[in-house]
């Protein structure tokens, strides 16, 4: 099959070796078809230049993804250009268009107005935290919304997260399972909902061991705009800490090295993310590797189920667990 030719289903059921029907029900968006059938059948179709026939007899559904513009850039942004990249990947495999707009308070009027446009958009997906007056302002935009590593603090729209409660419980009980009984945190408690639940995970395993978080070894890792600052060490140290992100675990790594300490021989750090910050750490972390396409799957399951039926109440929380990756920032102790 060439690309230069005219591309039918049937062209594409016969390359695959699967049926008509079933192309049609992936390319249509309907059920019945694996996610990873579904992926074939859109790289396959993508390859050979396929345009759906119907394209111009439905409506095709455009989804504005709202985004800070502090993600478009910089090591946090490829966490969450990763996370974009998904969530656009998924919208594509239901003839969804998308759109990055990222307000801020200077463009926050423009962007309302363009975002409440009657017919411009028929959903908005909240990536990530925003500036609280400008996210207090798009909240109340009449159309479909879903969160996407946030909370909607309205509960009237789907969220959708990282189980970070229980996966930095696990990571925690991890290091305890290691000899580890003094262990700090590193991340600004309070400065987004994420880090809280990983805080609360950490304390809540401490606790059912008996044992007590010090004050002294919680360390704040950003400021109240949450720019990053530079971690401020005690004098006495633990044995091991479970900080909130990979980039931070990343810092404090450098930091321990500057005081002449060594990780893990001197104390053991683990972060969570599973970003480039994990592998570019000297020793590479262990952390927890976040679930970026069952996230983005949700997100979009849920935006086209509001999308349909826009008259549907939502506010459910969908939480993907993390899971464990194993490397060498941990030293067992006994």
């Amino acid at each position: 099959m060439s690309g230069k030719k005219t591309v039918s289903m049937q062209n594409l059921a016969d390359e695959l070796g699967i049926s008509k029907v079933t192309i049609s029900k992936a390319l249509n968006g309907k059920d019945g078809v694996s996610d990873e059938l579904k992926k074939k059948i859109f790289q396959i179709a993508d390859q050979y230049g396929y345009v759906l026939p119907d394209y111009g007899k439905r409506k095709s559904r455009k989804v504005g993804i709202i985004m800070s513009e502090r993600f478009n850039s910089g090591d946090e942004g490829k966490f969450y250009m990763g996370m974009y990249e998904r969530i656009v990947s998924e919208l594509r495999k239901y003839s969804c268009s998308s759109v990055m707009v990222t307000p801020n308070r200077t463009t926050l009027n423009s962007d309302l107005q363009t975002l409440s446009d009657k017919g411009v958009f028929d959903g908005l997906i909240f990536l990530g935290i925003l500036d609280g007056v400008v996210k207090k302002r798009l909240d109340r935009i009449p159309i479909p919304k879903v969160y996407v590593d946030v909370y909607d603090e309205t509960h009237k729209s789907d969220s959708v997260v990282t189980e970070n409660l229980y996966s930095t419980y696990e990571i925690t009980d991890y290091l305890i399972t290691k000899g580890h009984r003094e262990i700090g945190f590193v991340g600004t408690v309070g400065s987004t909902t994420s880090i809280t639940d990983r805080y609360l995970g950490y304390v809540r395993r401490l606790l059912e061991q008996g044992i007590k978080p010090k004050d002294e070894w919680n360390i704040p890792d950003r400021d109240e705009q949450g720019r990053a600052i530079r971690l401020q060490l005690p004098k006495e140290l633990p044995t091991a800490f479970v900080c909130n992100c990979d980039e931070t675990a990343f810092q404090m790594v450098k930091e321990l090295k500057l005081r002449g300490l060594s990780v893990p021989h001197d104390i053991s750090v683990v972060g969570f993310d599973n970003s480039i910050y994990a592998e570019l750490c000297d020793p590479p972390l262990t952390t927890v590797a976040v679930d970026i396409e069952k996230i983005g799957r949700i997100a979009v399951r849920c935006i086209r189920k509001y999308m349909e039926h826009p008259d549907k109440k939502g506010g459910e929380v969908f939480r993907v667990p993390g899971q464990i990756v194993c490397r060498n920032s941990i030293k067992e102790i006994r």
